[in-house]
């Protein structure tokens, strides 16, 4: 499963954290957010957790720290002790009668508590929801979502092919006939026009070089598009009973993810004026020629997505990466 956020939580009573966490599942799967709880309840837990923090990559987005732990030990020493390793990531500090307590704490060293918010255990839900809601803002970052749609896609695309090569030898003969024809039609389908295409393509290179580069680089894609990899794989899940893409189809997952991966992983891309669209461009004639209007409404929809569309498409990618996520489950059990 891959998610969007991973928050540490440190809380020496486990029924208030699993009561809290279902209703932070909840509201995160409400707003097309997924969350991953990693829970410590002894602190020598965190204490060998965070051995390899400060030098190794980033392992969690948000931490939520209890005030009174086990052995006597309170929060604020966690806090500092992440502060003194440039752990720089949002903290939840709360506790449900020491509020007062953390205020002064926190007022007597500002510098070291810089990013730390204070709650008591009912205000916790609300400072818990706003923090997932500014650390996943992020993912409407112009910076981030190149990353973010590159990331989603290439684990699906992982999926698919170990899905294809580990699954077709336990297929029927008719199945794998089935499998075989899809590829056959398409090339088929394909072949005149691929022939035609090296042809013309040598005579225009012999004759006068490269005149259009984009034709020549988006050969590649055409001889191998992936959409015939995914209509394979669409229909040996529909042989496999287990399996089932409900919510999002696999269409629906082409016409929609991939193609907005296609038009936004690899070209230039900019916010328009009143930040309410991403822009993109092929090339530096589009990026010259194509205007920013001071009414959002007249852009053109061939080269804009708005942060609604984004907002939606980032919960269709969430589903739809939970519905991968599951084929992935099935082929590692299927291998233990």
């Amino acid at each position: 499963m891959r998610y969007d956020l991973n928050i540490l939580w440190v809380e020496d009573t486990s029924t208030y954290y699993e009561e809290a966490k279902e209703l932070l599942e909840g509201y995160a799967e409400d707003s097309g957010i997924s969350v991953k709880f990693y829970y410590i309840q002894n602190v020598k837990d965190f204490y060998d957790k965070m051995r390899n923090n400060e030098e190794g990559f980033k392992l969690y987005d948000i931490y939520f720290i209890d005030y009174s732990l086990s052995d006597g030990v309170v929060g604020s020493d966690l806090i500092s002790m992440l502060r003194t390793k440039n752990v720089d990531a949002d903290i939840l500090f709360y506790s449900s009668d020491k509020e007062a307590s953390i205020r002064k704490t926190i007022k007597n060293d500002m510098g070291a508590f810089e990013g730390v918010y204070v709650a008591n255990k009912n205000s916790f839900d609300d400072k818990s929801y706003m923090l997932i809601r500014k650390n996943a803002k992020r993912l409407t970052s112009l910076s981030n979502i190149r990353g973010y749609l590159m990331d989603q896609t290439s684990e699906n695309d992982f999926t698919v092919k170990s899905y294809i090569m580990e699954k077709f030898e336990t297929l029927t003969p008719e199945q794998k006939d089935e499998i075989a024809q899809i590829l056959i039609e398409y090339i088929k389908q394909k072949k005149d026009k691929f022939s035609v295409k090296i042809e013309e393509t040598l005579e225009k290179l012999n004759q006068g070089g490269i005149k259009n580069i984009n034709k020549i680089l988006d050969l590649s894609s055409e001889l191998f598009p992936i959409q015939l990899k995914y209509k394979m794989f669409e229909r040996m899940i529909e042989f496999d009973n287990t399996l089932a893409f409900s919510e999002i189809t696999i269409e629906q997952y082409l016409s929609e993810i991939v193609k907005a991966r296609n038009n936004l992983a690899h070209k230039k891309l900019d916010v328009c004026k009143m930040q309410k669209n991403i822009l993109y461009y092929d090339t530096m004639k589009q990026l010259r020629a194509r205007k920013c209007p001071d009414d959002c409404a007249l852009h053109d929809d061939t080269y804009k997505i708005s942060i609604e569309e984004w907002q939606e498409l980032r919960k269709k990618i969430h589903i739809f990466g939970i519905e991968i996520d599951n084929v992935q489950k099935n082929l590692m059990e299927s291998t233990e």
